[in-house]
């Protein structure tokens, strides 16, 4: 099936879509017009960052010399150096490590108050979710892995280009039908789902394009992406928004990122530790999953006695099974 491009349009979507504006959550679009007067778009350079920051200590992920480096901090070890000498790997201009670098400085990081300073927060009728923002550096061949993120997510291109691949939530199903557990569940990277990589794939709605500097992708919640740099000394933004858009997010997230991420992220071979994580993931999505019944009742005008349900789904806070 043929892949479809983001709608380009010249305006941020807002929640509610007012003043003529697209709405936010519909669908992926490609909006110009507004961040290419950003001072990160106009004036970040290799001289100019290494001037203002080139002494700062950072840790970039070290992906492999294949011509597609993953980066997915589950796989990838990171490498202490200044980010001048990040830079310059990262725009070609001397070689530091064997393979390549993915560096983000998100927003508690040093330094990026000192970015910021440089690029909007949009305003799009949706909370800002600061901890969830960082500024991306890359270089030609990185590649993120197919994931899901439960915000309303705007991808800022400032330097260089990406190629971007979206599908449906709905596909979900047919774009896991033939990943392995390991794959579905972030423990080993996602495999590529653009046109290229599953020119057969069975699924109906995929968008596929180029994100250009001075763009911005908005990928709406829970849809899969992956994204792939084109280009060496590229630089992105991501910036997250709260949504509300289903009745079931609070418990989906949980479900998906709860604590069960810190057996994923965290290489660990104790057992003990594990089974902690899991115990403990256990009490927290079932209070949480308590909260979404009475909510749930409350939706439907409908009586729910929690101490009535099925004795499979009344097992004691924290009980493994």
């Amino acid at each position: 099936m043929s892949a479809r491009e983001a709608t380009r349009v010249d305006a941020l979507p807002v929640r509610g879509g007012v003043d003529n504006r697209p709405m936010l959550g519909e669908t992926p679009l490609l909006i110009t017009g507004v961040a290419a007067r950003w001072a990160c778009c106009t004036d970040w350079d290799l001289p100019s960052l290494t001037r203002r920051m080139g002494d700062l200590e950072v840790a970039p992920f070290v992906t492999g010399e294949a011509s597609r480096n993953t980066v997915l901090k589950q796989v990838n070890a990171t490498k202490s150096m200044t980010f001048g000498e990040a830079l310059a790997h990262l725009f070609g201009a001397r070689r530091i490590v064997d393979g390549s670098l993915y560096l983000r400085i998100g927003s508690a990081s040093a330094g990026f108050d000192e970015l910021a300073r440089d690029f909007a927060i949009p305003d799009v009728g949706a909370a800002y979710e600061p901890g969830a923002t960082g500024v991306w550096f890359s270089q030609a061949g990185n590649v993120t892995p197919g994931h899901h993120d439960w915000w309303h997510s705007f991808l800022i291109q400032v330097r260089g280009s990406k190629r971007y691949t979206l599908v449906h939530p709905l596909d979900t199903v047919n774009l896991h039908a033939t990943w392995q557990d390991g794959e579905r569940y972030d423990l080993s990277p996602a495999p590529g789902f653009s046109l290229a990589a599953q020119p057969d794939w069975p699924g109906e709605v995929r968008y596929e394009g180029v994100l250009s500097a001075g763009e911005i992708l908005y990928i709406p919640p829970f849809w899969v992406h992956e994204v792939e740099t084109l280009t060496d000394g590229n630089i992105s933004i991501p910036m997250r928004f709260t949504t509300s858009q289903s009745v079931a997010s609070d418990l989906h997230q949980l479900s998906q990122n709860g604590l069960l991420r810190d057996v994923t992220n965290k290489p660990t071979r104790d057992v003990d530790a594990i089974v902690e994580i899991l115990r403990r993931n256990r009490g927290e999505f079932l209070a949480r999953e308590k909260a979404f019944v009475r909510a749930l009742a409350a939706a439907r005008d409908i009586a729910i006695d929690i101490d009535r349900l099925p004795p499979d789904l009344r097992h004691g806070e924290g009980e493994i099974r």
